[in-house]
């Protein structure tokens, strides 16, 4: 039995048309399933519960990284259940990290395999992220293009932020890789910590980052006196790795100071959360896709 966790209205109803042409092909071949419709912010944290308490082994989330993040959040025990992803949102920039198929049944395909693997996430205390962490200018403009559902509104937002955004102090802790403790204070604009590789329906913030790799990329962004389409057109292209305003390191570990500002997970904004984050390494279990299973990864 599969149980699918659907929001329909993602990426302009892309939710509703990838779910029908997947029932169809599940009733075309005999495949069970069971449908289960988003109709509120968090709502598919409510019905994930309720599906791992029925002692469900599976949960399939189709839809944007939103629903992807309420799905993750919504399982008590990752340990006892295989979670598959049908990207259907607006960006799907987890999708790009995972690289997993865009067409629907391509991805159907995939989970019906059963051929599974591990994959990190983010233990960020009392929620989980799945693809990138941040605070600072990225949540305000997730606010400007809050019910926008085209990429050029978040452009068009990231840019003003970046003319108008006043820089403030921050004091990172963070374990590297290699083990060693840091402290770091700078004037910013954004703390991003990346599992995944791509935020905004496509910028390239972290386009080393690797999601089984046991690592997250922290990359702080200082706002220097240059302009900004000179910064911009880099940092959307994953160019930005060399340029004086950015600071990358590779982390295990990392606690923001952030004077209570809000934090953003998934692009899911939430008030009064610290930004205490650690990568958990292997810990969601998830399917291969084709490529995978043609080159015999792990």
């Amino acid at each position: 039995m599969l149980n699918f966790v659907v929001n329909k209205r993602s990426g302009k109803n892309r939710g509703s048309i990838h779910l029908n042409a997947i029932t169809s092909y599940c009733n075309e071949h005999g495949i069970n399933y069971s449908v289960y419709e988003t109709n509120a912010p968090g709502h598919a944290v409510k019905l994930t519960e309720s599906i791992c308490a029925s002692g469900a082994d599976n949960v399939i989330a189709i839809g944007g990284d939103g629903t992807f993040h309420e799905v993750l959040n919504g399982i008590p025990d990752l340990s006892a259940v295989k979670v598959g992803f049908i990207p259907s949102g607006r960006g799907n920039d987890f999708a790009k990290a995972a690289k997993l198929p865009l067409k629907p049944l391509d991805a159907l395909t995939d989970i019906l395999s059963g051929e599974t693997k591990n994959i990190d996430y983010i233990d960020c205390g009392a929620k989980r992220c799945l693809n990138v962490a941040g605070t600072g200018m990225d949540v305000d403009v997730l606010r400007a293009v809050d019910n926008k559902n085209n990429a050029f509104s978040y452009y068009t937002a990231l840019i003003r932020c970046l003319l108008k955004f006043d820089p403030y102090r921050v004091i990172v802790k963070a374990k590297t890789a290699d083990g060693k403790e840091l402290t770091l204070k700078h004037n910013c604009i954004m703390v991003g910590i990346c599992n995944g590789t791509n935020f905004g329906g496509g910028i390239k913030v972290a386009p080393d980052a690797r999601i089984d790799d046991g690592k997250l990329d922290l990359l702080i962004a200082e706002k220097l006196d240059r302009g900004v389409f000179r910064v911009l057109g880099k940092f959307v292209k994953g160019k930005h790795a060399a340029l004086p305003e950015i600071k990358h390191y590779e982390v295990t570990e990392i606690d923001v100071d952030n004077c209570g500002v809000p934090v953003e997970l998934d692009g899911e904004i939430y008030e009064g959360l610290p930004l205490k984050c650690k990568v958990v390494h292997n810990g969601l279990t998830t399917f291969k896709t084709a490529e995978e299973r043609k080159n015999g990864a792990t």
